[in-house]
């Protein structure tokens, strides 16, 4: 017969709830933590196992499931309080923290916001642990999550679905999600046509070429230059012969 256990020391309500809702389907089931270790395939310990219902701290996503699982209780329902317990201690940490609507998201920084919000709300897992739950390899990489997260960029409507199904989003809100992207997407794709129009009127204008003067015309220096002055003589002569005097006649006596 093992220890008895100390009582749920949680001091919020959510993670207390998840607590003894994990001790109750264990002794629904008649099991001790180290049958739930074995049952589990021993990839936790009975110790770790232990430690998920004491309600001192929130245990890990994949711990919880496996506890419920080794129970024979819903998985879903777990993961359901682990979440709430999560956020819960996330909204005493920010007070005034809160998903907004879908509906009320326009352009890129809201959607990141609320993305972000919405991460927090399904429990904030670990980013390599959402990428390994998106399913096929690079679907969701958490390089493109963190930066995301971080508001650096926006993921793209198939990343989107993943991360919705990663934190449960479904029916109608996946919906509105989705149309919430859609929406910020096309507001960008016009705010960037209108920025390429405004730089392009805001150019300068190319310089109109200057129209070639006709062949004939002088160009140059030459146009300013006077035009040539004929001579009125050349200015090398060749000498002529001297012509003879002319013989005057004597007349006869």
């Amino acid at each position: 017969m093992g220890r008895p256990e100390r009582p749920v020391a949680a001091a919020d309500p959510a993670l207390e709830k998840l607590a003894r809702w994990l001790r109750d389907r264990r002794h629904a089931a008649g099991l001790t933590h180290r049958e739930l270790a074995r049952r589990s395939g021993y990839a936790f310990s009975d110790t770790t196992f232990s430690r998920a219902t004491t309600g001192t701290r929130v245990p890990r996503l994949p711990v919880v499931e496996a506890y419920a699982r080794a129970c024979g209780a819903p998985v879903e329902h777990a993961r359901g309080l682990w979440r709430a317990a999560r956020y819960a201690a996330y909204r005493r940490r920010h007070p005034g923290a809160d998903v907004p609507r879908p509906d009320s998201v326009y352009d890129r920084d809201e959607l990141i916001h609320a993305l972000r919000q919405l991460y927090h709300q399904a429990g904030a897992m670990p980013l390599d642990e959402m990428e390994r739950r998106a399913g096929r390899h690079g679907e969701l990489p958490h390089s493109t999550l963190h930066r995301m997260l971080a508001g650096k960029s926006l993921i793209d409507l198939q990343q989107l679905d993943a991360f919705l199904r990663v934190c449960d989003v479904t029916g109608g809100e996946w919906e509105q999600w989705c149309l919430a992207w859609r929406r910020v997407r096309r507001r960008h794709e016009v705010l960037r046509a209108g920025d390429r129009l405004t730089r392009t009127l805001r150019a300068p204008a190319a310089p109109v070429p200057r129209r070639l003067p006709a062949p004939t015309e002088p160009v140059g220096e030459a146009a300013s230059a006077p035009p040539p002055v004929a001579l009125a003589m050349p200015l090398f002569r060749r000498p002529r012969p001297a012509r003879a005097a002319p013989r005057v006649p004597v007349p006869r006596v």
